[in-house]
């Protein structure tokens, strides 16, 4: 039983790679040129990296919701808490510029 059980868990996190490299692709090709970032091989192969496990770890960490909640909306209700925790800690909000009108306020 603990083989098969192994087994399944194996497979379903193998079948989820094809899925995710597509979707890497397909967001590589729209968002670099996009964003205008420096064409280089490497730069690319960096990027597509990074996305590719970020993405796969977001699908994998929802994988896990899913089996360890009791239903898909309570899993739905924990994920939104905890990719908000995990983007407000992350270090990607980038601060908005502060406006020139506020130089005229202070002395």
């Amino acid at each position: 039983m603990i083989d098969g059980l192994i087994l399944v868990l194996l497979v379903q996190v193998i079948i989820e790679i094809p899925y995710v490299l597509v979707q890497t692709l397909m967001f590589l090709i729209i968002t670099y040129p996009s964003i205008d970032f420096y064409l280089s091989a490497d730069k690319l192969v960096w990027y597509f990296y990074t996305m590719f496990c970020t993405l796969l770890s977001f699908t994998y960490f929802g994988m896990l919701l899913v089996s360890l909640t009791p239903s898909f909306q309570v899993a739905s209700v924990v994920a939104s808490f905890c990719y908000t925790m995990f983007t407000l800690f992350s270090g990607f909000i980038i601060p908005a510029p502060v406006s020139n009108c506020y130089s005229l306020v202070t002395p």
